[in-house]
């Protein structure tokens, strides 16, 4: 089964986040200044909003500006996923040619996910903590988009395997970061491993 890297949907949400938080402040001040009231303790109370804003406007837009110039990655796993303790192979593949500029950094973690309970909203926030991690890095030529480049992933022998709640999203997942420097820049991709006991 392939999967794909959920970077892309988190970089247009930080990108829609920053236009919205500008837009509701531009309407703010637009209001504030045609009734006069355009004191400067105003400029002071909307001037976090508007860095946060730009923050995320920024951010959002240079990720997937590098992601229309260098495209997105996929991971091909095998049968239904891994197993706890046993050497777990995947193939990542590129959408285009990609040659790295130096090593490969892989990052492998469990995390735990709890909802936390909040007077605001049924769903609350989420608490993460890490079960499990381990790094290394590897070294690769060119990556062609129809061979692309096998990995083993250590899982150890004792862990939680995948079990997320599909209504609350808590529970135990397996998260897989890998960083590939290309054209001076870090393309980094993360996707979520279904592993099994």
């Amino acid at each position: 089964m392939r999967i794909k890297s959920h970077g892309p949907l988190m970089y247009a949400g930080m990108l829609m986040a920053g236009f919205i938080t500008l837009a509701i402040m531009g309407i703010y001040i637009s209001a504030m200044w045609r009734a006069g009231r355009d004191r400067w303790f105003v400029y002071a109370f909307i001037s976090p909003f508007v860095l946060v804003g730009l923050t995320l406007a920024f951010f959002g837009g240079r990720f997937l500006l590098r992601l229309a110039s260098f495209g997105s990655w996929q991971l091909d796993v095998p049968g239904s996923g891994g197993v706890l303790g046993l050497p777990f192979d995947v193939t990542l593949f590129p959408t285009g040619t990609r040659t790295p500029d130096g090593e490969l950094t892989c990052h492998l973690r469990c995390i735990q996910i709890r909802k936390l309970p909040s007077m605001r909203n049924s769903n609350g926030r989420s608490d993460i903590t890490t079960l499990w991690e381990t790094t290394w890095t590897t070294r690769a030529g060119t990556i062609h988009p129809n061979i692309g480049l096998p990995l083993r992933l250590p899982l150890p022998a004792s862990g939680e395997p995948t079990n997320i709640s599909p209504q609350t999203g808590a529970g135990t997942q397996w998260q897989l970061n890998v960083v590939v420097p290309v054209g001076g820049v870090n393309d980094e991709s993360v996707f979520d491993l279904p592993v099994r006991a």
